[in-house]
């Protein structure tokens, strides 16, 4: 990672409208973690949660921070679980991921 490195702690939520209870969860970054990005829309990043690489894109939440989608894969090799608290350290990518 980069100077430009972003380190936070978030926990991690499901949501309630999952047609499948277990697919995927998601988290909040902290509004200081947020403001350190270059955009307040989309934005890729790369990075580690709890320390397992991968890239993908934020997305704005409507309240002057961004949200992550965490699938189901991505959670496995992180694990970690809805109720868990998960290390990250991102940065915006150099490229767009492949969606």
């Amino acid at each position: 990672m980069t100077k430009t490195t972003i380190r936070f702690k978030a926990k991690l939520f499901r949501p309630t409208e999952s047609e499948k209870g277990d697919s995927w969860t998601f988290l909040i970054l902290p509004k200081n973690a947020s403001a350190k990005l270059p955009s307040r829309g989309m934005t890729a990043i790369e990075g580690t949660i709890n320390g397992f690489a991968f890239q993908a894109m934020l997305e704005p939440d409507g309240q002057k921070s961004h949200w992550l989608k965490v699938d189901r894969k991505l959670s496995q090799a992180a694990r970690a679980d809805a109720g868990d608290v998960v290390t990250l350290e991102i940065a915006p990518a150099a490229d767009e991921p492949e969606p």
